[in-house]
């Protein structure tokens, strides 16, 4: 492992966040750049982080896979970012990617579009359907499967950022536990939807 005077692992990794709610990424970023990471935001996280003036190899998402199409209904949803999650860490798969123009993507962070919030507030069926969320979960299942660190939830950030600074012990079973939440963190949303979708019957 590649390490710098204070010990962290200097070897560069790539982390992806996409978040609806955006409090606290700017240290957070800060604290992933430090720690080794370049990151890839989505449209309006990237450009969050850099009109605060966070320093790092910042790039949106689009520069990987295209300009977003039906009116950024598709961004996420692509094989580029898929295959970076999916991908396994061997010389056949990381061949293939670099043949594509990805970087294999290590940590992924994403937080959902409000959809419960949304039906609370007794907004209509277009709004609700515009708020329910669909790149973001297909990326929390994809790093889940693809054994990437992967956070759902807020309160997981300091948590994963205190393990990557302790030089990730205890790797494997920690990962399984994000995966884990993130797995429930989709069904609670699918959940969340379904009911919604099933209340609408006449």
């Amino acid at each position: 492992m590649d390490t710098n005077t204070n010990g962290t692992n200097t070897k560069k990794k790539t982390a992806l966040i996409s978040v609806y709610d955006k409090n606290g990424i700017i240290d957070f970023a800060y604290e992933l750049i430090a720690l080794g990471y370049d990151i890839i935001g989505s449209r309006g996280t990237a450009k969050t982080l850099k009109d605060a003036g966070v320093r790092g190899v910042i790039k949106d998402v689009a520069e990987f896979v295209g300009e977003p199409i039906l009116g950024h209904r598709v961004v996420t949803l692509s094989r580029e970012v898929h295959a970076a999650l999916l991908s396994r860490d061997t010389g056949e798969d990381n061949a293939e990617l670099k043949k594509i123009g990805i970087p294999r993507i290590d940590l992924v962070y994403v937080n959902l579009y409000p959809l419960k919030e949304t039906i609370d507030a007794g907004e209509n069926y277009e709004e609700v359907i515009e708020k329910t969320d669909i790149g973001g979960p297909t990326m929390l299942r994809s790093a889940a499967k693809g054994g990437r660190i992967v956070i759902s939830c807020v309160e997981d950030r300091e948590k994963v950022i205190a393990w990557l600074r302790e030089g990730e012990p205890d790797g494997v079973n920690f990962r399984r536990w994000l995966a884990g939440k993130a797995e429930l963190t989709v069904s609670e949303y699918c959940r969340i939807s379904a009911i919604y979708l099933l209340s609408q019957k006449n």
